[in-house]
């Protein structure tokens, strides 16, 4: 997840709720005070920080771990579950998650996650509906910013879990086809990447993951001229920072856009030769990467699109 001072979540906090140093610290430290905190100068005490933090609805808990837990056995769990995910291996997701909630903590971000990944899998297992899929993880995120709905997130010092519950969100809301809302949550999310301290790795991680479902759905709006941009910034991510799993789904993004384009005669065809290359790349990677459904999904693609076979 990504790592903040404390100094700098009470200010990025504090600015996106647009308080002043003196509302804050009123009562709780001087401004002064408050001041040489939120530069870094002096580390606030235990009972500072979580007064700061409860005067702005937030709990002092989320500044540390994603989870309480400290037993490698149990995040260990959670990487293999993560992975099953990525892998759209629904089925062993499941299996260890029932794992995991037998040796899982009880804290509130132990909690959290429970909350997102039950609802991840129970949705993709087809055991609830698109609506109780929102409002499982619209639950999850309540538990460490108790005003989300009714605040601007753009700004928020957000951290990496936090981040992929609200990309979670905007998923949720594509998947009922309200694509406009998905746009708008998930660009806020953008917003407060750029400007955050979080680790560079997961900041890029999450900046891939965002162009890949913002490209996904300005195509599906008509847009493609900017989902092919959005997709291309994460292709260029993802070469500089071996990124390899996510490669396929954006090569993919950007062929499909271009073939929409190639109907609406914009395009020539050399752009459609460009697009079976793109295609390719996406085949080749998603197999190098053991990425079995994007593979095949690829795959049915050229087949049904161009009609020829895979080299």
């Amino acid at each position: 997840m990504g790592r903040y001072r404390l100094g700098d979540i009470i200010r990025m906090t504090r600015k996106s709720l647009s308080i002043t140093q003196e509302q804050l610290s009123d009562e709780i430290c001087s401004v002064e005070t408050l001041s040489r905190i939120e530069n870094g100068n002096q580390n606030p005490s235990r009972d500072t920080y979580e007064l700061l933090m409860g005067r702005m609805g937030r709990i002092r808990e989320r500044a540390y771990s994603m989870l309480s837990v400290s037993d490698f056995k149990v995040l260990e769990k959670i990487k293999l579950f993560e992975d099953y995910i990525k892998l759209y291996d629904f089925n062993q997701a499941d299996r260890v998650l029932k794992e995991i909630k037998k040796i899982m903590g009880n804290s509130i971000l132990d909690k959290q996650f429970l909350i997102r990944a039950e609802s991840l899998v129970n949705y993709r297992l087809k055991r609830i509906s698109t609506e109780e899929f929102l409002e499982g993880f619209q639950k999850a995120i309540q538990l460490t910013i108790p005003k989300y709905g009714s605040i601007s997130l753009s700004k928020w010092p957000l951290n990496f879990n936090e981040a992929m519950l609200l990309i979670n969100i905007s998923i949720a809301y594509a998947e009922k086809e309200d694509y406009l809302k998905a746009i708008s949550d998930i660009e806020e999310v953008y917003s407060a990447m750029k400007q955050s301290y979080m680790e560079e790795q997961q900041r890029v991680i999450l900046q891939v993951t965002i162009a890949t479902n913002l490209s996904k759905w300005y195509g599906l709006i008509g847009n493609y001229e900017k989902a092919i941009e959005i997709a291309n910034e994460g292709i260029v991510m993802c070469k500089k920072f071996k990124l390899g799993n996510a490669l396929p789904n954006l090569l993919y993004g950007v062929a499909w856009n271009k073939e929409r384009l190639l109907k609406l005669g914009i395009l020539s065809l050399e752009d459609k030769r460009e697009c079976l290359m793109y295609l390719k790349q996406a085949y080749y990677i998603a197999s190098a990467m053991q990425l079995s459904f994007m593979e095949e999904f690829v795959e049915q693609h050229i087949a049904t699109v161009y009609n020829i076979p895979i080299d």
